[in-house]
Parts: C-alpha cells; sequence; structure tokens
C-alpha cells in the first residue's frame, strides 16, 4: 500500500518512513503546503494507478517553540485543524476513497495528574495543551463518513536523533544530571522504533480505529526516569533542576517536562500489540 505522510519529514515521521518501507509499503512523503489542491494531485496518482492508499498526518506546527505567545498558541492549533480540513476536502470528490486515515494526537489530551492512570476511555483535561488534542481530533470526525480513522496519542517519544533524549544526554554524559522539577511528575513514554511500528499497525490492520495511546506499556516518574539514565551511562544523579529554573530557561516549554501524566495502552496491548521495548531501561539500552 501507497502511504502518503504529511509530516513526515520530523523526527517521527522519519522512523514511520523507514519502518513502513521496511515491512514492503510505499512511504511518500508529502511536502507543504497542504492545501485540498496539493493533497488532490498527490492523492490523484495513486487512483489512476488504481492502488490502494492510506494516509499518515503527523503535521502541526512545533511545541518546542520558547515563547508560546497569544499568536503562537492560535498556529499551533490552527496548522493542526487547517490541515485536517485540507485533508478532508481533497478526498472527498476523489472517487476512491484511501483505506485508513491515521492521524496524530498527543497525551496532553488527558491534561495532567500525579495521581490519576489514564486509558483511552478517560475524558479529556481542560488546560491548553488538552483543548489543542481535543479540537485536532475532532476536525478529523467527518471522515469517519469516508474511511477508517484511527488517532495515536504520543507520549514523549525517545530516540537517538530527535525528541528529548539527545538533549539531556551530553549533561548525563558530563555527571552533571538529576532530576527536573519535584521529580513526581509521570512521564508516559515509548521508543521511537515501537511508536513506527504501532502507526505501521495501525495503518495495516483493518480492525483498528479511535485512539490508541502510543506511550510503553510502563511509565515512570521522572526521578525513575533521570535515576535509570543516569545508571545506564555510569553516571552520577546528584542535581535537581528547579522547576522555576527550567520555566526561565524554556519558558512555557517546560510545562511539557514538569507536568504529566501516568498513561497507559490498554487498546493496544488488548489487540495484541507487542512492545519490543516495554521498560525504560531497555529502551535506553538499546540508544547506548
Amino acid at each position: 500500500m501507497r502511504i502518503y505522510l504529511l509530516g513526515g519529514s520530523g523526527f517521527v515521521g522519519r522512523h514511520v518512513t523507514q519502518e513502513l518501507e521496511r515491512q514492503g509499503h510505499v512511504a511518500d512523503v508529502v511536502r507543504r503546503p497542504y492545501t485540498p489542491d496539493a493533497l488532490r494531485a498527490h492523492l490523484a496518482r495513486s487512483i489512476e494507478r488504481g492502488e490502494p492508499y492510506a494516509i499518515c498526518n503527523l503535521a502541526g506546527a512545533s511545541l518546542n517553540q520558547k515563547r508560546w505567545s497569544a499568536a503562537y498558541r492560535r498556529e499551533i492549533v490552527r496548522s493542526r485543524v487547517d490541515t485536517v480540513r485540507g485533508v478532508i476536502a481533497a478526498i472527498d470528490d476523489l472517487p476512491a476513497k484511501p483505506a485508513a486515515y491515521l492521524q496524530a494526537s498527543a497525551v496532553g489530551y488527558y491534561g495532567s495528574s500525579l495521581t490519576e492512570a489514564f486509558t483511552e476511555a478517560s475524558p479529556p483535561g481542560s488546560d491548553f495543551l488538552a483543548r489543542v488534542c481535543v479540537a485536532w481530533e475532532q476536525a478529523a470526525e467527518p471522515l469517519r463518513a469516508l474511511t477508517r480513522v484511527a488517532f495515536l496519542r504520543f507520549g514523549m517519544v525517545l530516540g537517538r536523533d530527535g525528541g528529548a533524549l539527545p538533549l539531556m544526554w551530553p549533561v548525563f554524559q558530563m555527571g552533571l544530571g538529576g532530576t527536573l522539577g519535584r521529580g513526581n511528575q509521570w512521564i508516559s513514554w515509548i521508543h521511537a522504533d515501537d511508536a513506527a511500528r504501532l502507526a505501521a499497525w495501525v495503518l495495516a490492520d483493518a480492525r483498528l480505529d479511535g485512539a490508541f495511546n502510543a506511550t510503553a506499556p510502563q511509565p515512570v516518574q521522572m526521578r525513575d526516569f533521570t535515576r535509570t539514565l543516569a545508571e545506564v551511562l555510569h553516571r552520577p544523579h546528584l542535581t535537581r533542576v528547579p522547576g522555576a529554573a527550567l520555566r526561565l530557561a524554556l519558558g512555557q516549554r517546560a510545562s511539557l517536562i514538569l507536568e504529566g501524566q501516568r498513561v497507559l495502552p490498554h487498546r493496544a496491548l488488548d489487540l495484541g500489540f507487542s512492545f519490543a521495548f516495554p521498560t525504560l531501561e531497555r529502551a535506553i539500552r538499546d540508544f547506548l
């Protein structure tokens, strides 16, 4: 099957592309603009060839902007919702619909909590990131009349080539690593390879629709996350970076580190997905 990837050149997108190609699919990375006309031109090529196709939408403005001004907050929402609307308009009049539509979302959907455990059945939170995820997913609801629709609510994706780990690695190697914030916030993480395998699995299996938590089965608290990283690297775990210092350095991005949620991948496990890296120690040792 040909898979059209929107946002496929990013960190997660690169891993999904590699996994799809490893499994024998054709991964077709679609570049901006994601306008109806531009998207329709891509999809029409598959229709002309008579080949089955699907869409994997990972596109959206980065959350790595230091300051989330009011204007940038609007861009975070607009970039996601407008892309979905472009997809809907592109395929609405096409004679052959995609076999599946898979869209990224995030565990921010659930809001933050130190005590609750969240599954796909949990209700959404009410903070900014939760509202972003709700608007993002709701924008895709009209697609259910056209094709199978699924969402991956990604946790912290760990890899050598992107995400948070390459930023933390040098600090820990120098022996300066430690807990970020109070340390009791939950980190729902996933190895980049498992994230890519999960995306490929959902795209290929016609049984699968709705939301899936793209997180490893064993989330950890921040103090255990940083301690495990230090132990695997054989480095001390001595310091604690106060939340105020992180907010000064990272701006509103610090909320992604200082506030967390314990998210469990119930649907993936119940439907037979097997994680290659279920524990944090195994994942980090793989990166070594």
